[in-house]
């Protein structure tokens, strides 16, 4: 195994150099990535009775319920034609931030609403609100580029910033270890050169 290292040593290093380009290029190239999560939904017991147009009560109490969405560009790329489809169009809906929008009916009924583009970090607040109805399911998010994956949320401790600074230095200081470690591996089985000389 040695001899054939050594042999043929620099033409694998010259092989394996467009190989790892070809494989940053695929797998770290800018790129949409599009994210939906939950982090509120509650259902409002309103002591008020439900009045019917006869004027006679058909409930003691009335339910209000509501539900969030986030949907965020955690990629590099703009998401462009952001999609939102839900089961049905909701009573209420509100966006923030505040943005244009079209919104469509299918004819199953389906609201969908269109978004020109959501940028690389850039966030959208979605919430909507029904009164003694059910909420209708986000279905799908998805634009031109990708589809969005949903994320589970829970809420955390935040980290203060000396150790998450204290925690970068000792990743960027492992990743250079790694990198020396490598280049010198490599200087042994092409050069063949003791390590360390």
């Amino acid at each position: 195994m040695m001899s054939v290292l050594e042999t043929y040593g620099k033409e694998l290093v010259a092989l394996l150099v467009p190989i790892f380009t070809w494989v940053f290029n695929v797998f770290f190239k800018a790129k949409a990535k599009l994210q939906v999560a939950q982090p509120h939904q509650f259902t409002f017991l309103v002591q008020q009775p439900l009045i019917n147009s006869e004027g006679k009560q058909v409930s003691p109490a009335q339910t209000v319920r509501t539900n969030s969405f986030i949907i965020r560009n955690a990629g590099r790329d703009s998401a462009t034609k952001l999609e939102l489809v839900f089961n049905w169009k909701p009573m209420c809906i509100n966006l923030w931030p505040i943005r244009h929008y079209e919104e469509h009916i299918e004819p199953d009924r389906r609201y969908v609403l269109i978004f020109d583009s959501l940028a690389p970090g850039e966030a959208l607040g979605v919430e909507v609100l029904t009164v003694n109805e059910d909420l209708p399911n986000l279905v799908t998010v998805r634009s031109v580029q990708c589809m969005a994956q949903n994320i589970n949320m829970y809420p955390q401790p935040v980290i203060s910033s000396t150790v998450r600074r204290a925690a970068t230095v000792l990743m960027a200081l492992g990743l250079a270890a790694a990198v020396y470690l490598g280049i010198i591996l490599l200087q042994f089985l092409v050069l063949r050169t003791p390590l360390g000389h």
